[in-house]
Order: C-alpha cells, then structure tokens, then sequence
C-alpha cells in the first residue's frame, strides 16, 4: 500500500509517500500552490512538480497511489473545492482521493485525530479544531486583506506600519526602517511605496519581512516585540474560538502550531501563555516543521492503520532526510 501527502500553501508545496510499514519512500517540494496566489495553472504545475521529484526521490516511476491526501492553501468555499478538487484529479496521481484545506492536515499533524486544534500560521493564518465525534470549526484564515490575523503578512503589515509613523515622527524611533529598506531593496524609505504598490508581484514577497522582524524583536526592538507578542495573543485567540466552538474547551486536547511563524519563540511563549489562562487542560504540541506529516497520518488513518506521536515523529525525520537528499 502506498500513501500520497501534499500539503500545499501560499510559499511551498511539499510532498511526501509512505508505505504501510511506516517507511518515507520520498519526498519533494516545488513552489507555492494556492491558486488564489498564483492561479490555477501554476498551483496545478507545482503541485505535479512537488509529486515527480518525490517519486524521483523514492526510486519510483509515475504511477497511482492507493491514496492520496491533500491540504489545499485557499480551500475555503464550495467554488475552491470544486476549482482545486478538479486540478488535482486532473494529475491522475491517485486511486482515492481526500482533498481538504491545508489546516486540516496541520490538525492532523498537531494532534494525530485527537481531541484539540491545530493552528497554521505561515504568510497565512487559520486554526481548525475538532472533538472526538467530528464536530469541526475553522476559524481565521479570511486572506492577507482582510484578516490572517497573528501571520507572517500581519506582522510584515504592522511592522511596516509602525516604520511609515516612525519616519513621520508619529511612532518611536526602531531599527525596522533600515531593515524595511535592506529587505524591499531601496535606498530612501520613501520609496516603500513604489516597492509595495508596484514592484511587489505577490503579497507573500511582502509577508517575507516578517522574518527580520523577528530577528528585530530578538535584538530587544520594542516595536518589533510588541508586533511579535500581538501576533502570539491572534494565533491564541482563534484557537480558543476553535476550541469554544466544538465545545472541548474544559477537555483534555492538544494544541499547536505548523507555518513559519511558529519559529519565533515569542509569538509561541506568548500563544502557550494566553492559552494556559483559559484553557486547564491543554496540552502543547512544539511546532510541527513538516505539516504534510499531517496528510500522511489522514491518509494512513483512512486506510485504518493508527498513528503514534512516536510515529509521527519518525515519520517526520523521515521526511526531513529525504528532502535533504535531494538537496
């Protein structure tokens, strides 16, 4: 038997295949696969493009997998389901089919079926709760414009923001201005708005900064830590939503966390710390670095075989090194 994970997002596509003994047999990546970000055509291409080099990897030819499992980045209403569902079967990579947004798979990641919520933050963000009959809510995850609250693309915002007021003398002095210019490219800060408006192709290349803010924060900017710790009380507060919503919040469940955010260790103490005061009997999952992990263990679950936490670790590593080796 062979399982198929995808996870798919808004900077990457990561792909992963396992057989019923557990073992990674491969895996690979490509660019991002949100077609809200990049359109129909290349979110199909980089998809297949993250399959093939798994298979390239794995030593196999093309061929059907027993199942396949995909976390779709932009898969949030009737008419993403029917557009993503179509190019992805459109690839013929698999016998069966599980199509879900990409938070589902981080919940599956975080918490292998269990009682608890998984939360993606990435240049995204949106956190997915369930209990243990299936009662599911998702909460955030509305896009860059309007909401992803506590993402990559809020804090690259709001440090922009605070950056534009301390130029004006609004704000207080903070180091994110030399770096707004270092990461955008541009000598005078006055042209953060040509390098915003008009030489950005993509929102995600604006989401990007938020990685020197967290550097900033690090080396003691207040701006900056307050943005990051801001950021922590978001990705706090939709979990709590989730968990509210489906009614485990006086349960035993596991939360945590899979997106690049997570590897500030002040948006993750600030998200534990919020969490603790409202929810007793949570228990934290570190911060999954491979969320595709999440569609394997869905798609080996489906098939009936259980996971472990071991397991799951395991399956990660595995992961980890098969990337590398393709590197």
């Amino acid at each position: 038997m062979l399982v198929l994970g995808v996870d798919s997002g808004g900077a990457k596509t990561i792909c992963a295949m396992v057989d019923e003994k557990l073992e990674v047999l491969g895996a690979g990546m490509a660019g991002p696969s949100n077609y809200h970000v990049v359109g129909v055509e290349q979110a199909k291409k980089n998809v297949g493009l993250a399959i093939k080099r798994a298979c390239s990897v794995a030593g196999l030819r093309r061929k059907r997998f027993d199942i396949g499992c995909f976390g779709m980045g932009g898969l949030n209403t009737e008419r993403d389901r029917e557009i993503i569902s179509n190019f992805v079967k459109s690839l013929g990579v698999s016998k069966e089919y599980e199509i879900v947004n990409d938070v589902v798979v981080a919940y599956y990641a975080v918490t292998l079926g269990k009682p608890g919520v998984g939360v993606v933050a990435g240049a995204g963000s949106i956190a997915y709760g369930a209990d243990s009959r299936g009662t599911n809510a998702t909460v955030s995850g509305w896009g860059w414009l309007i909401g992803d609250e506590g993402s990559a693309f809020y804090i690259a915002r709001k440090a922009l923001m605070h950056a534009t007021k301390a130029v004006d003398g609004r704000a207080s002095s903070t180091k994110l201005v030399e770096l707004a210019k270092k990461h955008f490219g541009i000598s005078r800060f006055d042209d953060i708005i040509t390098a915003v408006y008009h030489d950005l192709a993509r929102p995600k290349n604006i989401a990007s900064f938020a990685e020197l803010v967290s550097g900033a924060a690090q080396d003691g900017d207040e701006a900056a830590e307050k943005i990051l710790t801001d950021a922590g009380k978001e990705l706090a507060l939709s979990a709590e939503t989730a968990a509210r919503k489906v009614g485990i919040t006086d349960q035993p469940i596991i939360i945590g966390g899979v997106g690049g955010v997570w590897q500030s260790s002040i948006v993750w103490g600030v998200f534990k710390d919020e969490l603790k005061k409202k929810l007793p009997r949570v228990t934290f999952r570190e911060p999954i670095e491979f969320p595709v992990v999440g569609a394997l263990v869905m798609g080996l679950s489906k098939k009936g075989i259980k996971i472990s936490e071991k397991d799951a670790d395991e399956l990660e590593n595995g992961i980890r090194l098969k990337l590398k080796s393709k590197k």
